[in-house]
């Protein structure tokens, strides 16, 4: 017989309490299979209390519908030591516990059984020990009536140690043989205190069930929706707005209200006018969103224009602008007399192109001669490169007057690159003939001319973009047009993140000149570069693959941080890992270990785990690995993980010389970068040019025991410290709001906005132009939202159906959607 509800049962709780909630439960209870009734809470002793929905006001539905398989809820409202003393019995609250679970069934005998909802078990590392806990309650289920059901609600996860959240005890696999079913509790991605966003993200889902499917019993899985949305306020931070996080959990009627004008910001009356408003449909996640009291707004492609070397990129759809690199800007006034590397005449070893010069040995000179039409004062700036770091020092004089440009800082981010250089500033000069002149210095540098003008200045430059906001009156729920009563404000959103080290190097093996032996020297072993064959960017995605030892060519290494991204593929074993000198830190895969070696004596360890990729994922989905080490003087931490997670420090006797790459057999990197060990350079600050022509900074932590270098804003850790211990006010992964002063704006006009990134990585997100007294992105679920996933649930995953939190927080036209479930 064919079974129509199949993949279609429905679950939900009875968490609020509230009037709706009541209502479904007499109209729609039709429509329910399971039925969590949200009493029963366990503290750390095992004790079991009713502290939730009565079991008095349930009673007549349980005694309406009885095809509802009616459920005792047991929850630890997310209190990790409860979760803790239960999984490790700790005073005996384990064995308290399971038999307070008789206990309740014994005192509701027309339960189905149990619901068990435990939050907060911690890491991976506990896994056994849940696992222990859950199966007991199964078993002290089952022994007790083997008719009654365990229903188990578990954290949504998209691999073993897979969470966002933390609760990477949970392992699907192992708990499959310890329920009925199990509700995937897949909701709560955006939550009150993360940036605004779909509540249950489609990428998240798929990665959830995706897995889940694989690891569990299709039909025992119930899939986690939400009810509920939040209303994020944007227009202001949450210590200024007296709240602790800017979300507001709103249900479908109250994202109603707001969409429909009841709801505004100053108490729900005047002055604030009372605007209904349009939602947007997010059609990739399938969820309704809305701007209530947003008068204009625009992501970063909306930029009119912007200046490298801010790029456009995107990101989960996210269309924002960064830089991932500070050009030089240069300004010169008037310029007078332009010349390029070509000398008039030299001496020795001078190696000439169509436009440089470069001097082959410290013998070798070279000079430029120019003619002054008019005596004054002169800005002298000339144009270099420094090619390497042992190429790095040449003398320049000007009519015989020299100054020697030299740089010995690893970080200095215009190596390679040509750049402008003050000679001489406010220099005067007579009129007639003059002389610039190269000579000395280390071999290698390159002259790339000069200019004489009026006023030389330079400066680092991350780009700017201007934006156009453009207020326009709304019409009213009394059809008056309206606008804000006091003003604008102006919030951006932008992502920052962590400081990293300075850079010395970066390298994805993505250029088409793979390797250039000028850079690269083989100190062992074979190595070659894989590139995407299929690809048609200019860089496409590579891989170095092989075995030995890569380095950088240059042996005057001592105090860095390296890190690499590598993949061991099929056949691969043994380490690998970054090195300078005589130290690798590596990733033993034999050993399951985050190692450091100083020659072949092991200094110290870590022990996690990692997989190897099978050799048909090895381009397109490597299990990728970070590993890297920062060495400063005789000490070594060592980090790994993508979070650069520090897991232990020793004590090294020197180390210097080359550093690189290095794999005892053939592995993938598809990472080398190379950084100071002691200067960080920040992603964080970026300026705001308003109308009013009033620039105000953004974003700037600030920070103890350390030295600014404002040329370039990076800074230095005076004394061997984690960057973090510099800092009370951490940076979240997540996109952030910042938000001007009141502006006096009027409605029917335009105006320039600018924003200017002082630091690179600085993602350039969204801007809201709203009302001063309040504004805020909503996003709520509504009746298509939940048919969507629940028709996904059965079709494409074959669950058992979908679990919605929570009952009274629904678009109540959903029941009429969702067949009966009896």
């Amino acid at each position: 017989m064919r079974d129509f509800l199949k993949g279609k049962r429905c679950m939900v709780w009875s968490f609020m309490g509230n009037a709706r909630m009541y209502e479904a439960l007499r109209d729609y209870g039709d429509r329910f299979d399971t039925v969590g009734i949200f009493t029963f809470e366990v503290d750390a002793t095992g004790t079991i209390t009713e502290t939730g929905t009565s079991i008095s006001s349930m009673l007549p539905y349980i005694q309406k519908w009885p095809h509802i398989k009616w459920l005792l809820t047991i929850m630890n409202h997310g209190i990790a030591n409860i979760f803790t003393a239960l999984r490790n019995n700790e005073n005996g609250a384990k064995d308290k516990f399971l038999t307070e679970i008789i206990r309740i069934m014994n005192k509701y005998p027309w339960c189905a059984g149990v619901d068990i909802d435990l939050e907060r078990g911690g890491g991976y590392e506990n896994k056994d020990a849940a696992n222990a806990l859950f199966r007991d309650i199964y078993n002290t289920v089952k022994s007790y009536d083997a008719t009654k059901l365990v229903n188990i609600c578990l954290p949504g996860m998209t691999g073993v140690q897979g969470s966002v959240g933390g609760e990477n005890w949970c392992v699907y696999a192992d708990l499959n043989d310890y329920c009925d079913t199990a509700a995937i509790m897949s909701y709560g991605m955006a939550w009150a205190g993360s940036a605004p966003g779909p509540v249950s993200p489609r990428d998240w889902l798929e990665g959830i069930y995706d897995y889940a499917i694989s690891v569990m019993s299709p039909d025992k899985i119930f899939m986690g929706l939400p009810a509920y949305g939040w209303n994020w306020r944007i227009h202001d931070t949450p210590e200024n707005l007296g709240i602790t996080y800017r979300g507001v959990s709103n249900t479908y009627y109250a994202a109603k209200y707001w969409m429909t004008g009841v709801y505004n910001f100053t108490g729900d009356a005047p002055p604030q006018p009372f605007i209904p408003i349009v939602a947007y449909w997010d059609d990739y996640n399938k969820v309704p969103w809305a701007l209530p009291h947003v008068y204009d707004y625009m992501e970063g492609w909306d930029a009119v224009s912007w200046e490298y070397p801010l790029l456009k990129g995107v990101y989960n759809r996210r269309r924002y602008l960064t830089s991932y690199g500070k050009e030089q800007k240069a300004e010169f006034g008037t310029i007078y007399i332009e010349r390029n590397g070509v000398p008039d005449e030299y001496e020795g070893n001078v190696i000439i192109t169509d436009e440089m010069a470069s001097l082959g040995d410290d013998q070798a000179s070279a000079e430029y001669r120019f003619e002054i039409r008019e005596a004054g004062y002169y800005d002298v700036a000339v144009r270099l490169c420094f090619p390497y770091w042992n190429k790095n020092a040449i003398v320049i004089s000007l009519d015989g007057d020299s100054k020697t440009f030299s740089e010995n800082r690893l970080w200095w981010p215009y190596w390679r690159r040509v750049c402008w250089l003050t000679l001489a500033k406010g220099v005067f000069l007579q009129e007639g003939t003059h002389a610039v002149s190269i000579s000395g210095g280390v071999p290698g540098v390159q002259f790339y001319g000069f200019r004489v003008c009026s006023g030389f200045s330079e400066y680092p430059f991350a780009g700017e973009a201007s934006f156009m906001l453009s207020p326009r009156r709304f019409k009213d729920v009394n059809g008056v047009m309206v606008e804000p009563d006091r003003g604008f404000k102006l919030t951006f959103e932008m992502l920052r993140r962590k400081p990293d080290s300075a850079l010395i190097w970066y390298e994805d093996f993505r250029d088409r000149n793979i390797l250039p032996e000028n850079y690269w020297t083989v100190l062992d072993g074979e190595w070659d570069v894989w590139q995407d064959p299929d690809s048609t960017e200019s860089r496409p995605y590579s891989q170095l693959e092989g075995y030995g030892k890569l380095a950088l060519k240059y042996d005057g290494f001592s105090d860095i941080h390296i890190r690499a991204r590598l993949a061991f593929p099929q056949n691969s074993s043994g380490r690998a890992g970054v090195f300078l000198g005589d130290i690798f830190c590596c990733l033993n895969y034999d050993t399951q270990r985050v190692e450091l070696y100083q020659g072949n004596s092991l200094l110290g360890s870590y022990s996690t785990s990692f997989s190897k990729t099978a050799d048909a994922d090895l381009r397109a989905n490597p299990n990728m690995y970070t590993i890297e080490m920062r060495k400063r003087g005789n000490k070594v931490r060592v980090y790994s993980g993508a979070a650069s997670t520090l897991r232990f420090t020793v004590n090294v006797n020197g180390g210097s010389g080359y550093a690189g790459y290095c794999s005892d057999n053939r592995t993938v990197c598809e990472l080398l970068r190379l950084g100071d060990a002691w200067v960080y350079e920040p992603y964080e600050r970026f300026d705001v040019e308003l109308p009013d022509g009033n620039i105000t900074s953004f974003g700037r932590l600030a920070r103890t025991g350390v030295t600014w270098d404002d040329e370039f804003q990076v800074f230095s850790v005076n004394s061997d410290v984690e960057e973090s211990a510099t800092r009370n006010e951490d940076i979240s992964m997540d996109y952030d709001f910042f938000h001007s002063q009141l502006l006096t704006l009027s409605c029917g006009n335009d105006y320039e906005v600018k924003i200017i990134p002082k630091d690179i990585n600085i993602w350039i997100s969204r801007l809201f132009l709203g009302d001063a007294d309040g504004f805020s992105i909503l996003y709520y679920q509504d009746v298509d939202s939940l048919v969507y996933w629940a028709n996904e649930a059965a079709y494409r995953w074959k669950l058992r159906g979908i679990a919605i939190w929570s009952l009274g927080q629904e678009d109540m036209r959903l029941w009429e959607a969702l067949p009966k479930q009896m």
